[in-house]
């Protein structure tokens, strides 16, 4: 089943020529499709961020939906293109490591194929424009309810880099920020799972500052406070109440948070 949709997730700016050039290929090869842009906002060649984009939305889109994604640190290298089908989605995209948030957990694609096919393809390949030249004919032929064999053949599964999982270490989760959305809110990589039954058990520490107990939603605190809490994603982030965790606390990507039980505390 295809939904008749296609997502455009890229790191080419939301402004200049790339991506109204995308957008009108796609339209003349398969004339009356939605397109809805994700993302053109995904820091340049920063493949883990524009991995995190793509798991944490492309759930909300129906079944069937097409996903093109371009960050593509490797264009015009050997690097292979793919589809894959996963969780009843369809995804376009280079094989750099693009898909791991979607498969996050162990879950394993229904369908992986490198595009090969030649007559799926742009008359004129540019080696610096693959997501128009060679992943939007590919993305159309989906949209029109092509079949994937046609598109090249099967391979084992995509690239997926190692993960970076939290560990707990003498009774405490150790992990890190892995993203930081538009309000400067700090989300790492501690899921709700792994807290137990009562997120509020736990205390949260980073870059010296301690955070006593896990909030329910950012408005329990007044404005300017650090807050910390399960966003989202399910997944333990840092705020400033109508303020930016960032700036406050000069956080980025990477940044060390440990997550302490609070004492008398129970799951």
């Amino acid at each position: 089943m295809r939904s008749g949709i296609v997502t455009l997730t890229t790191d080419f700016g939301g402004d200049g020529l790339y991506v109204p050039q995308m957008k009108g290929f796609l339209l003349g090869l398969a004339p009356g499709i939605q397109i809805v842009d994700v993302s053109h906002s995904v820091p340049p060649q920063d493949v883990a961020y524009g991995s995190f984009v793509l798991a944490q939305v492309f759930e909300a889109f129906p079944s069937g939906t097409v996903h093109l994604a371009v960050v593509d640190p490797g264009v015009g290298t050997d690097r292979p293109l793919i589809v894959v089908e996963a969780r009843d989605h369809w995804f376009v995209l280079p094989d750099n490591g693009l898909i791991a948030g979607v498969l996050d957990g162990g879950f394993e694609p229904s369908g992986t194929w490198e595009i090969r096919n030649s007559r799926l393809r742009r008359s004129e390949v540019s080696s610096t424009f693959h997501g128009r030249d060679l992943l939007a004919p590919v993305a159309a032929h989906l949209l029109r309810g092509g079949n994937p064999d046609e598109v090249g053949p099967r391979i084992a599964a995509p690239f997926r880099p190692d993960r970076i999982e939290p560990r707990m270490v003498d009774g405490e989760w150790l992990g890190e920020v892995v993203f930081v959305d538009s309000f400067g809110n700090l989300i790492s990589n501690i899921k709700r799972a792994h807290l137990g039954g009562d997120p509020g058990a736990w205390s949260v520490e980073i870059l010296g500052q301690t955070i006593p107990t896990l909030a329910r939603t950012y408005g329990d605190q007044p404005p300017g406070s650090l807050v910390a809490l399960v966003g989202s994603s399910n997944r333990v982030e840092v705020a400033v109440v109508n303020g930016d965790a960032s700036k406050r606390l000069e956080a980025a990507r990477g940044t060390i948070l440990r997550l302490r039980r609070r004492e008398n505390s129970k799951d």
